[in-house]
Order: C-alpha cells, then structure tokens, then sequence
C-alpha cells in the first residue's frame, strides 16, 4: 500500500471511533496523535505542526465548531475534516464557514474516507507550497529597492510597496493618473499603444515629481490565456543620470579647454608658415608643419572623442536641414587648405550633378567629409593627388574620396569601419581609430551608407551615399 506523510490530528470523545480512524489511516503511513479531550488536545499541541485535524463535531467538553475557533488560533492554516453522525445541513454550513475542507459522516466508508483524507492533504501541500513561494515575493517584495505595483486592466492599482511613489498625493490614484500629474503625455501614449498591441512588455522612462527618474518596466498578466492586469516594476535611476550629467558636464569642459590652447597654437603656427612673422628657413618650416599636424590631430581627437561620449548617451540628436553638398565640401576643403599645402597635394573635384540640396546635418556632414579628406591626405604621400566626386542618382547623392596612398590590404576592409581600428600599423602612423567609426554612424543615422573600395599598393576610396527622402530629426545611436 503506498506510504504517505502527514501528521494527522483525531479528536472524539468515544475511543472507538478513535480506533476504527487509526485503522483505516495508519496503514497509509501518517503519523496520528489521538485525544479524547478536546481541552486536553488544545493544551499539548500549541506549538506541534499539524497537517490535518479530524474533529468530532458533538463532544461534551466542547463541540467540535468551538475547539476549531480555538485551534486554529495557532494552526492557522491546518485544514480541517469534521466527524459526524449528525449530519444536518446547519452543521454542514457552519463547519464550511469555519474552514472546514470536508465532512465526514458517520458510520464512514473506509475508502471514501481515505479517499478525503488524502484530497485534502494534497491541497494542504500544495498550499504550503503556495505560502512558501509568497513568502519569497514577500521579501522581494519589501526590500527591493524598485516599485512594484500591481495594476487591475484599467491600470487601477491593487497593490503597491511604496518604495518611489511615496508621496500622499498618489494615495487612491490609478497609474494613468500618476502619469497625467507629472506631464508624462509622450508615456500615456506608449501606453495606450501597448495596451492595443499584442506586445507582452514596454519599457519606457518616467520623470516623477521633475526630480526623480526612472526606467518603467510593464509586463501583461495573464490567466487562463486572457489577460488579468499589469505589473508594473519602477527602478530608481536618479542617481546614475545625475552622475552621468556629472560626467558628461566633465567631458565637454575638458574637450573645451583642452581645444581651446591647442586652436589658439595652430593659428599662430598658420601665421608663422605664411611669414606673418617673417620668413622660416626650410628646416624652421619643417618643424612648424610637423607641430601644425600635431595640432590639427589633437583637434580632431577631441571633437571624435567628444562625439563618440555623446553617442554613448544617446545625446547626438542630427538636426537636418535643406542643404547644398557642394557648399559644405567646399567648405570642408577651405578648412584644410594648411594641410593640403604642406604636403603639396591638389585636390581635384568632378560634380556631375544638378540637385546637390538634400536634408542633412550641416556640422555633422562636414564632419564626415572633413574625415575623409584628412584621412586621404595623412595617408597619402606628398605631390599626390586626392579625387572627389559627387555624382547624382535616381534616390541619392553619392560622395567618394580617392586618395593614392598604400591602399587596405583586404582582410581590414570588413573592419576598417570598427571603433579603435585605425589602421596604424599598415599605414605606419598613430590614429584613434574613432573617426571612421563615428563618420559611419553619422552616415547611417541619415539613413545612407558608408564603404570603403582598395586594393594594396592601388590608394583607397571612400564613398557615402545619403538619400533625398528622409526624417529631418534622428539621433545617432550606439548600435
């Protein structure tokens, strides 16, 4: 026969009945503790785990629906089976409403009896596993540092923890309306779309009180392949966006000042290669291009730096506009006429195109071709020439700069678009590799394309391609 656990409890006040229990329940393996008195019962087993009481209902001492108040004062949640040969629907109902699991009358079935015996201790452990399992999320619940509430369909809140949402004011107040007293419009929105949508989950920002930020993560809940409500857990990132302010505020001023000296020393150093200051020998000349280089790189590392920061953070919104492709190439060649003429090299443009207008971010875009052409001349040697053109298509206007330098060996082209690959060592010079990067995304936040054609020993050639249709405003994101 199979064994069972269980401690089983037996309280009647005739032994017999007593005895033809523990017969029909000790063969299934539960450990029985048996009393005649049920004063005696309460006093021995106050502090004695019980799995399931079977309690006569007419005792003389105290009837059945007595010792059950008294009992589960300090056994809760241990079912309870009445035993009787009275079996009037009064004691019936009473018993039930007291948390009764069943009733037994007697003379019992032997199997019917074991039969209730054994439903109601499987509930029992499914119970406790129940408790066992809300006594985990209780914790959770209450030391989490996140907000976790518990929203009807209506987003109406059932229960809460408090942890951000502590002010009165939100006291009896539904999520929705949480949202509309802190101006979170853009939110109510998502959520509306969500709530229509097949989605299981959004997340989104929520700006409480001005003050406090937080990421806002909502789940669907579902019972029985319908949904039952929402879950909806808040986590604090105050703290983390004031310290990243606190470190974005330090990029910028250290961007700012480190530029500031280093633009101020490459204009005298212009000054001093035009004989503003009187004519250098061929050696002073040398040395004041090699230190103009220097700082021109120093220059563009701090900008890309500081681009690539406000990539990171999503903080590099483009802000597109009409405008002419030949001005800002014109404007980006103007810009390195110094570099250009140290090493000797020409530049020589082909526009075969009669609507150069297109909608892009002005600073953005030339800092792209401003890139590519620097890379051509740095990569290049002198007396050398650097080819651009600009070529109209049905959808596009395509931009290539072709240098005559070494050229890419083929194994770098799938990565010479990466962050931090420079390629130093084949070109034998020193780059941050993060110009090429960010000129990538710049290219595709404008929803265009960027790659590169060479062949070692043949020069390399770079060529973007940005479309007429497109958003005016985007941010360059990091993937």
């Amino acid at each position: 026969m199979e064994k069972t656990e269980g401690k089983l409890l037996i309280v009647d006040d005739n032994a017999m009945n007593i005895e033809l229990l523990e017969a029909t329940l000790e063969p299934l393996g539960y450990e029985i503790l048996s009393y005649i008195s049920p004063l005696k019962a309460l006093e021995d087993l106050k502090d004695v785990k019980i799995d399931l009481a079977l309690i006569d209902v007419v005792m003389p001492e105290m009837d059945g629906f007595n010792f059950t108040e008294k009992f589960t004062e300090t056994h809760k949640n241990t079912p309870i089976i009445y035993v009787s040969a009275h079996g009037a629907n009064e004691n019936k109902i009473r018993g039930y409403n007291l948390g009764s699991f069943a009733y037994i009358e007697k003379p019992f079935d032997v199997n019917t009896t074991r039969a209730q015996v054994k439903s109601v201790l499987k509930l029992k452990h499914m119970q406790d596993e129940l408790l066992k399992e809300k006594k985990k999320l209780d914790i959770i619940y209450e030391f989490t540092k996140d907000e976790i509430i518990l929203a009807d369909l209506n987003f109406n809140i059932i229960s809460q923890n408090h942890k951000l949402l502590t002010n009165k004011k939100y006291l009896n107040k539904s999520f929705i309306e949480i949202l509309k007293e802190n101006n979170q419009t853009e939110n109510i929105e998502l959520l509306q779309e969500f709530v229509k949508s097949d989605n299981e989950y959004i997340s989104f920002r929520v700006i409480i009180e001005e003050e406090k930020y937080t990421k806002t993560n909502i789940s669907k809940i579902h019972v029985a392949d319908s949904s039952a409500g929402y879950l909806i857990v808040m986590t604090d990132l105050t703290e983390e966006i004031k310290a990243e302010r606190d470190r974005e505020r330090f990029i910028e001023m250290l961007t700012h000042d480190l530029k500031t000296p280093v633009r101020a020393e490459k204009r005298a150093l212009e000054l001093l290669l035009d004989g503003s200051f009187g004519e250098l020998n061929e050696e002073q000349q040398e040395m004041v291009k090699e230190i103009l280089h220097s700082s021109r790189y120093m220059i563009r590392m701090t900008d890309n730096v500081l681009t690539r920061y406000k990539i990171d953070n999503g903080q590099c919104k483009l802000h597109k506009k009409p405008n002419s492709i030949k001005l800002i190439l014109q404007s980006s060649i103007d810009g390195l006429k110094y570099l250009l003429e140290e090493q000797n090299q020409t530049i020589k443009i082909n526009t075969d195109i009669t609507n150069d207008i297109l909608n892009f971010d002005e600073l953005e875009m030339k800092r792209v071709i401003t890139n590519l052409i620097a890379n051509a001349s740095e990569y290049s040697p002198p007396d050398t020439t650097i080819y651009i053109s600009v070529k109209q298509n049905p959808d596009n206007i395509e931009v290539s700069v072709q240098d005559e330098g070494p050229g890419i060996a083929e194994d770098k082209l799938d990565t010479i678009f990466n962050e931090y690959i420079s390629g130093a060592e084949r070109f034998k010079k020193v780059g941050s590799g993060l110009g090429l990067f960010i000129s990538k995304k710049i290219i595709e936040a404008h929803n265009g394309k960027i790659y590169v054609e060479s062949k070692p020993g043949c020069g390399a050639k770079f060529t973007f391609c940005i479309p007429y249709e497109q958003s005016l405003d985007v941010e360059i994101t990091q993937n």
